[in-house]
């Protein structure tokens, strides 16, 4: 009896082995980065895809927040790396001053950049 067993189990592990694994299906985040341009997923490989895709729609956002609502790639790509690391890249206020109603920020002084 363990002779028949012994040969089942030899006979049938070649079957099992050239079984094609089943392709992965990619989520909707790892698809929509995917379709990124090359560098910027290069300055985003380190991180999770969703994360990467909220630090895109980040950047994006800020930019049209600085007035800048159709940005160039070169602007985006600077948005994302300042996303990533804003200490590297401070971003200055680009209110209007005083001129500004009602003023944007009066609490915060205008050179609360330069002690980072």
């Amino acid at each position: 009896m363990r002779k028949f067993l012994i040969a089942a189990l030899f006979f049938s592990t070649p079957l099992w082995a050239q079984q094609t694994p089943t392709p992965q299906t990619l989520t909707p985040d790892e698809q929509a980065f995917a379709r990124l341009p090359a560098d910027l997923r290069g300055l985003l490989a380190d991180l999770p895809p969703r994360a990467a895709l909220q630090k895109l729609d980040y950047a994006r956002q800020n930019l049209v927040a600085t007035g800048n609502p159709s940005p160039t790639h070169d602007q985006l790509r600077a948005g994302v790396e300042t996303a990533l690391d804003p200490r590297a890249a401070a971003v200055r206020s680009v209110s209007a001053g005083a001129s500004s109603f009602p003023p944007l920020s009066p609490l915060v002084p205008a050179n609360a950049f330069d002690y980072r």
